[in-house]
């Protein structure tokens, strides 16, 4: 996904040029990467492009992939204020985000109320029925976890926080509310504890339309990488050729 500045509409993206970075918008997507790495630029093109045109994307960064990210095809985005980054003084690797996004400091910075929160093991699919603005009605949304396999509280199957939508205020709303529970991920937390705050959460056959970690389904949203069997791979690849992007290397034919 690399699109010349050329292919841009530019009336689109002159909308942005006014925007500041301080700006509140209804909905955003957002991603905090810190790696340097050309899945960033692949995955938020794949995500703009996928996005309403009104949604901005703001990208959380070290200083260490700052001058990557300014330097890659992103900059056109970025000089029109479609694509925002805000520079985190605090390196959160894989092991630390769970913390970061259980923060309420961390989710005051994101610039949005609905916001579509992926990571570079995800990616959207070109040929889905189902549009992003088909859930704004929910706070929280992402792919079900499978039972077989599920060993937290199967009740709160909804869902996996790699590719997810969420609403901010509830988000704040629960942090304020009871401490997070560090013996568990972050998205089980919220899957876990979002009903205190009496956020919608979206039942598991609307979510497996949204988006395919472990549960099967033919056209979602988007998907995030698992360590799928080759059958599953393969499927999912025939309706999602994007999925290829973030499979894990190996194994099949």
């Amino acid at each position: 996904f690399i699109y010349r500045e050329n292919f841009f509409n530019l009336q689109i993206l002159n909308q942005f040029k006014n925007f500041s970075s301080n700006d509140f918008h209804p909905c955003i997507a957002i991603l905090v990467e810190f790696r340097t790495t050309d899945k960033i630029i692949s995955v938020v093109h794949n995500v703009n492009h996928h996005i309403p045109s009104t949604w901005p994307i703001q990208i959380f960064h070290g200083k260490s992939n700052e001058n990557f990210i300014k330097n890659s095809t992103l900059l056109p985005l970025i000089i029109s204020g479609k694509i925002f980054l805000t520079l985190m003084e605090k390196v959160y690797d894989k092991s630390r985000t769970n913390s970061l996004l259980t923060d309420a400091k961390f989710w005051k910075q994101v610039r949005g109320e609905k916001i579509l929160l992926f990571q570079i093991d995800s990616i959207m699919c070109s040929n889905s029925p189902h549009k992003i603005t088909d859930y704004l009605q929910y706070d929280y949304v992402g792919a079900p976890w499978d039972p077989s396999w599920y060993r937290a509280d199967r009740r709160y199957l909804v869902g996996n926080g790699g590719f997810s939508l969420r609403s901010r205020r509830k988000i704040l709303e629960l942090i304020s509310l009871i401490p997070y529970d560090l013996q568990k991920p972050e998205d089980v937390w919220y899957a876990q504890n979002l009903h205190r705050v009496n956020a919608s959460v979206a039942p598991v056959n609307i979510a497996k339309t949204f988006s395919v970690e472990s549960v099967y389904y033919e056209r979602p949203v988007g998907i995030h990488r698992f360590p799928w069997n080759c059958n599953f791979r393969r499927k999912i690849a025939e309706t999602c050729p994007e999925s290829v992007m973030v499979l894990p290397n190996g194994g099949c034919r």
